[in-house]
């Protein structure tokens, strides 16, 4: 499915649910900061590649140590998902049909990277906009006390792994079962399908890393490009989908995701330390997101947005854990 497509994933009900009524001086700021060709975003796609390709090439030379190697890549493959996430919004093609091939070109090569298939993921991830921290809303599955995200992020490898193998998915179907409450919602065909490209593509992956131990190259495509992968993902868990929505207990538009900035976070983030700019205005690409905070943050204030850490006068500490509730 192209990405020219992608909104037809989504009912006519769920994406009039992401554009509500915007204030005059939202909608100025989000049509200049919004639309146009995202040359930043297909620049970061070159520039990841070559990184990724560059640093085994670098170690095969002896010039990279696969330690730090390894480190490099992991931070590649955070970054790679923020490709993934503008092409899914058509923040790189700024919807000029002209250009949808370059914006799912660039989504698909993500998507590879990181073993998260593109258009799968895509509309899994549209659900979220429009159920944000409600029970619909996919990303619910992080919800928890920080020292949970490695522990889920295991277990989801391994489910992940154990699932491309022949027979395995239908253990880990049952496995799933089990774990989930007795009233969860059955899964549409639609997110059937989805799961089922997700495994296609893990088991290319796997593939592929089994036909380098008899070259004898196992270890460094492992470390190097596999698992970089993986703990991409448990950066991704934590970093974009856990910290921007934690406490997870606001379902208003201004409520719902937060502001987290620290000294630093901007570019390690690639901006999405203010992803709650993000969930009010998706057409604004991740490169915007400060020149869009800057602007509207009187705003964000008076409707009572979640800004936290660097720059909040007085200062108000990034909240990492559930506050005790009030006592009588």
């Amino acid at each position: 499915m192209t990405v020219a497509g992608q909104d037809e994933r989504v009912p006519a009900a769920l994406r009039a649910s992401r554009a509500p009524a915007l204030s005059a001086e939202e909608q100025a700021v989000a049509k200049r900061l919004s639309g146009g060709f995202g040359w930043p975003t297909v620049v970061l796609t070159a520039a990841l590649l070559s990184v990724e390709i560059g640093v085994v090439a670098l170690w095969a030379v002896g010039v990279v140590p696969m330690a730090i190697g390894f480190v490099i890549n992991s931070w590649v493959s955070y970054a790679w998902y923020t490709v993934h996430h503008d092409a899914t919004h058509k923040a790189i093609s700024g919807r000029n049909p002209k250009r949808f091939w370059i914006e799912n070109l660039c989504g698909n090569i993500a998507g590879y990277a990181i073993q998260l298939d593109f258009g799968s993921y895509s509309a899994n991830h549209l659900k979220h906009h429009a159920h944000t921290n409600t029970p619909a809303d996919p990303d619910l599955a992080v919800k928890g006390p920080l020292w949970q995200m490695p522990i889920k992020w295991l277990a989801a490898t391994i489910f992940m792994t154990i699932g491309a193998f022949p027979g395995g998915n239908r253990l880990v179907e049952k496995l799933m079962a089990k774990m989930l409450p007795p009233d969860a919602p059955a899964s549409s065909d639609r997110e059937k399908a989805a799961r089922a490209r997700m495994r296609r593509l893990t088991q290319v992956g796997l593939v592929l890393l089994l036909v380098t131990i008899p070259l004898g190259w196992f270890w460094p495509a492992f470390l190097l490009l596999w698992l970089p992968g993986r703990v991409g993902i448990l950066a991704l868990m934590i970093l974009f989908q856990w910290l921007p929505h934690f406490p997870f207990d606001r379902t208003d538009r201004f409520g719902a995701t937060r502001i987290n900035r620290f000294p630093g976070s901007t570019w390690l983030l690639l901006q999405q330390d203010r992803h709650l700019i993000h969930h009010l205005y998706p057409t604004i690409p991740w490169y915007r997101y400060r020149a869009a905070f800057r602007e509207l943050r009187p705003l964000l204030e008076a409707n009572g947005a979640i800004i936290q850490g660097t720059g909040t006068h007085p200062h108000v500490p990034i909240q990492l854990r559930e506050t005790a509730p009030a006592t009588t």
